[in-house]
């Protein structure tokens, strides 16, 4: 039996308060690209008038009562949202045109169901319109949706979808349930390696129960389900394109898919091309006629091609410190700032020595955090005192900085090291990891055998990455490890989460929508971006428990309460890898970019994912 306004009320309440209050701080990472809640835009004097007198830690939002944004949220999740077509739309001389976005190199391929970094944030969800997508603070986006309606079962493992009528996918395919249940099945399936299956991994079966309706059952009552939906794995793509052309043509090419935009061309390297769905299903949108992403690894020369017009807008890094000058001294540019999710040095705690505590301890105090917000991020970033997201969240677990277990002491981490090697009877420094087998279960599920092999510090050729691979060998070599370099030998991304081979891999913990988006993936068992997920250490297996627990219940206050109580854990046991802080994600946008509601940029820089949505932007 189904009670559709009750449930939907009492589901998408809780979904809509987790949601938006996570959005006071989400995630930019080198694995999936989502920064935080953005600072309103200042005037570019204002603004670097504010970045001289207070560091960034100092000019935090205040955290949220949890009950008090609950209480907010639950007026928003009384509807679906029509924002955008509440929002005046522009006259007509400002449709067409293209969009030059200048980021760094961060594309392997066009396929956005298989690891590529950044495709969350920076291009996927222009180019696909999932099933249930989400607005700004996360409610539900209807006009943006390819479901019409839906349905929770009583016992909430339930839920059924009615689908848009008359839609095609941008190759002209025709979009129905049979295209949507198969393109869901298709992430699901472990043999596929979708980078988006563990966000909708609770779902037990998808079936198309009438030519737009579409039937999800889910193994457990999982709260999460319909902002997991929201994202890149509930955005359907042509089955008849997939069975005539296959993967490898769409990691080149593209997926056909029902977003605003589509692939147009992808020149590795150099830029990705994305056009104007001629199949939209919303008449009068996109606006532009077309986007295109530029690579422009140097932060100068990237600078200089938003004040010379060769670029509309850039995305920058703390790091870049003359070029972040240079532009916030620019007053026809608008600055737009927010915070990340905390940077990760990966180790896999299921491999000898790192699934020794007293190793992981080691590494924890050989990090000096606030010399690494110094260095890496010019003091602007916030350092890790327990949280894994940042801390203006209402789910954010912090400890007062006299109370954090790990405060940098090389002496300590020697000493932690020394009794280690002992223990084992080995030397300092120690350089390797041992072999790990996975057990038949843990194949099926994707796990992959690894052979003995070095300790490594494992990054990209970029320069800020570089600059902190540098720093960060220092500290670890001061208590008794001896890493190599693995500076740029490609393929840092599977390494790190496909495989689990990477150590010491220099990234960070990408933060969606809900908590569980990401604390399943990077802290549960088997969590695809967790390094060390396949551990069946008791202390994996306790924290892996505490979040199907904040998963399964509808009760906020306590799913608030277990989500801490998951980040204590992980802080405590030192899994996960080596936290050191939180960093501040910037945009630079010309005068010659218009979106709904400017100068506010709530419209086009979700607070839910702090992704910048470039599908509602046009050309003045």
């Amino acid at each position: 039996m189904f009670k559709n306004i009750s449930l939907y009320s009492k589901l998408a309440l809780l979904l809509t308060a987790m949601v938006t209050i996570l959005a006071l701080g989400c995630s930019s990472s080198s694995d999936s690209s989502s920064p935080s809640a953005p600072a309103q835009p200042q005037a570019p004097a204002a603004a670097a008038a504010a970045e001289a007198a207070a560091p960034a830690e100092e000019a935090l939002p205040p955290k949220p009562a949890a009950k008090g944004f609950a209480q907010v949220a639950a007026t928003a999740a009384a509807e679906p949202s029509t924002s955008s077509s509440a929002v005046q739309l522009p006259p007509d001389r400002k449709y067409g045109g293209n969009l030059n976005y200048a980021m760094g190199s961060n594309n392997n391929h066009v396929f956005y169901q298989q690891y590529t970094p950044g495709a969350g944030a920076a291009w996927a969800m222009t180019i696909g319109d999932p099933i249930m997508a989400y607005g700004a603070g996360a409610e539900w986006l209807k006009e943006k949706s390819m479901a019409t309606s839906f349905e929770v079962s009583e016992d909430g493992k339930t839920l059924v979808f009615q689908l848009r009528e008359g839609t095609n996918y941008s190759d002209g395919t025709p979009f129905n349930a049979e295209s949507q249940a198969w393109s869901l099945n298709w992430v699901l399936d472990p043999e596929n390696t979708a980078v988006t299956r563990p966000q909708i991994s609770a779902i037990e079966s998808v079936t198309a129960t009438g030519e737009y309706e579409v039937t999800i059952v889910t193994e457990r009552v999982y709260t999460p389900i319909l902002a997991a939906l929201g994202m890149m794995g509930g955005m359907s793509f042509s089955p008849t394109a997939y069975e005539a052309d296959g993967v490898d043509h769409f990691k080149t090419f593209g997926a056909p898919t029902t977003g605003p935009f589509m692939v147009d061309e992808w020149i590795q390297g150099s830029q990705t091309k994305f056009s104007a769905n001629p199949h939209y299903h919303t008449e009068g949108k996109p606006y532009l006629d077309s986007w295109t992403w530029v690579e422009i690894d140097d932060f100068q020369v990237r600078g200089a091609a938003l004040q010379t017009g060769q670029v509309d807008l850039i995305q920058s890094h703390a790091k870049a410190l003359d070029t972040n000058l240079a532009l916030r001294a620019d007053s026809n540019l608008t600055e737009l700032k927010s915070f990340a999710g905390v940077r990760l040095s990966h180790h896999n705690a299921a491999r000898e020595p790192f699934d020794d505590l007293r190793v992981r301890q080691a590494a924890q105090h050989a990090m000096d955090r606030q010399g690494w917000n110094d260095v890496i991020a010019n003091g602007e970033g916030h350092t890790y005192m327990g949280s894994v997201i940042p801390p203006a969240s209402a789910f954010a677990y912090e400890v007062a900085p006299g109370e954090f277990p790990y405060d940098y002491d090389p002496a300590a981490g020697k000493a932690l090291l020394e009794e280690y090697a002992a223990d084992k009877g080995l030397t300092l420094p120690l350089t390797t990891m041992s072999a790990y087998t996975c057990t038949p279960e843990q194949s099926e599920a994707g796990c992959v055998d690894l052979v003995e092999q070095p300790i490594g510090v494992t990054t990209t050729s970029k320069s800020e990455d570089v600059a902190r691979a540098e720093f960060e060998l220092e500290l670890y070599k001061a208590v008794g490890f001896e890493p190599t370099m693995n500076i740029g030998e490609g393929r840092e991304g599977p390494r790190t989460f496909v495989d689990k081979s990477a150590s010491f891999s220099l990234r960070g913990f990408g933060v969606r929508p809900h908590p569980s988006g990401s604390f399943d993936s990077y802290m549960g068992y088997g969590g695809y971006w967790n390094n060390g997920g396949w551990s069946q250490a008791p202390i994996q297996m306790e924290l892996d428990q505490l979040l199907k627990d904040a998963a399964a219940t509808y009760d906020y206050d306590e799913q608030v309460k277990l989500y801490k109580e998951a980040q204590k854990v992980y802080m405590e046991n030192c899994l996960g890898g080596v936290k050191s802080a939180n960093l501040p994600t910037l945009w630079y946008v010309s005068p010659s970019v218009g979106w709904p509601g400017a100068p506010s940029v709530d419209h086009v820089l979700f607070h839910s994912d702090g992704s910048l949505k470039v599908y509602d932007m046009w050309m003045e």
